[in-house]
């Protein structure tokens, strides 16, 4: 598919710069003649690159125009997969002594990007620097070193880039910024260090009030020191910027009402979130606080079904069904612990998040979808069945 995607491409780029030049260099000797520009894209739509490269080092010979030709196959090898071409075409090319000063810069952004690709993160950066310093293609240098140090978790360099980003292009950052602190407060998690972990999540949320990230990640680590209070401030302010993110947050609150006492606290949680929230999951963390008052849940649970069809609910009726006499005396309840059991094992394989992005549709939680490397897009699926 990417070679056939490949090969249309070359096609109206062959007819086009044979036009060009045909018209802008008629009397030229050294002129790129449509025939031998005809026979370039013939060697790359029959993958004869080698052939390609000597066509094209043929053609820089020739003609210095040829040089945006160079440019665009060159990023089209790089698409391509084949970052050896794509080096060979623009190390080719910025070495020629004629080329001219913004079709140079423009090589070498091309060139970091080959590194990039290649894996050669050092000359990337490198390049990528020394443009943006010289005030040349400086937002998409600075772009491209911002991706090297999220690629090797260097998080404070990416949070240094991402302010310059900000002073070139006039365009806020500070949505990223809140999500590299939230890694460094993962990294101080790790390390066992609660104070810096809690500073670095704070900072997180100071830049970006609405991150999500960080007020659950606050919630955390106030819950782990005991102030359930705290806790469940940040748990509720998780769930107001964004209430699809109800099951991140429905578990951690009940836990947090418990240490306080403050059950009717969270009941009142419970009706505000399914008045903000289409999710079944209240409808079962009702169930859970009724089953410890010694209560029967069977209703509670059938008229749930009827307002918020989820699987998780139908899973939990069905697990009380088949304990109910008149269930066993008809004989109905392994039937009906069977469809459980089935319904268990296809939540089990079910994606629980979405990437409003590209659509990947993981079962755990990434705040960098793994798919298109944006940040912030993963949120939870909606558990409710749609008609």
């Amino acid at each position: 598919m990417i070679d056939a995607l490949f090969s249309w491409l070359l096609l109206p780029l062959g007819f086009a710069l044979g036009w060009a030049f045909s018209r802008d260099y008629p009397h030229q000797g050294r002129a790129i003649t449509p025939e031998k520009l005809g026979g370039l894209v013939t060697h790359l739509v029959s993958d004869n690159p080698d052939e390609t490269l000597a066509a094209l080092s043929e053609a820089a010979e020739m003609d210095s125009s040829a040089a945006e030709m160079h440019l665009t196959l060159g990023n089209l090898f790089r698409k391509r997969g084949e970052v050896d071409r794509a080096l060979h075409i623009h190390e080719n090319l910025l070495a020629r002594p004629d080329l001219p000063p913004e079709l140079r810069n423009q090589t070498r952004l091309e060139l970091a990007q080959d590194y990039h690709k290649a894996g050669l993160m050092d000359r990337a950066e490198e390049i990528s620097l020394a443009l943006a310093a010289e005030g040349h293609y400086a937002v998409q240098s600075l772009e491209l070193v911002r991706t090297i140090y999220e690629q090797g978790r260097d998080w404070e360099q990416a949070i240094a880039i991402s302010r310059r980003i900000e002073s070139a292009k006039g365009e806020s950052k500070r949505a990223v910024i809140a999500q590299y602190y939230c890694e460094l407060s993962d990294e101080a998690k790790a390390r066992k260090d609660a104070p810096a972990a809690l500073e670095l999540a704070g900072k997180a949320a100071k830049e970006d009030p609405a991150c999500i990230r960080a007020q659950l990640q606050l919630g955390a680590l106030q819950e782990a020191a005991g102030e359930a209070d705290d806790a469940t401030r940040h748990y509720r302010l998780a769930f107001e910027h964004d209430p699809r993110f109800l099951p991140e947050v429905i578990e951690p609150l009940r836990r947090c009402s418990e240490k306080t006492g403050d059950v009717d606290g969270y009941l009142l949680f419970l009706k505000d979130a399914k008045e903000m929230s289409p999710s079944s999951l209240p409808i079962l963390a009702e169930a859970h606080l009724m089953r410890q008052e010694g209560l029967e849940v069977v209703d509670h649970l059938a008229q749930g079904l009827e307002t918020r069809p989820g699987r998780a609910v139908l899973a939990e009726f069905l697990e009380v069904l088949e304990h109910q006499p008149g269930v066993v005396a008809a004989g109905l309840d392994k039937p009906a612990a069977s469809l459980r059991s089935a319904i268990r094992k296809l939540m089990e394989t079910t994606p629980r998040y979405r990437c409003s992005h590209c659509g990947f549709s993981p079962r755990q939680l990434f705040w960098q979808c793994p798919s298109c490397k944006q940040w912030a897009t993963t949120t939870p699926i909606d558990d409710v069945l749609k008609s």
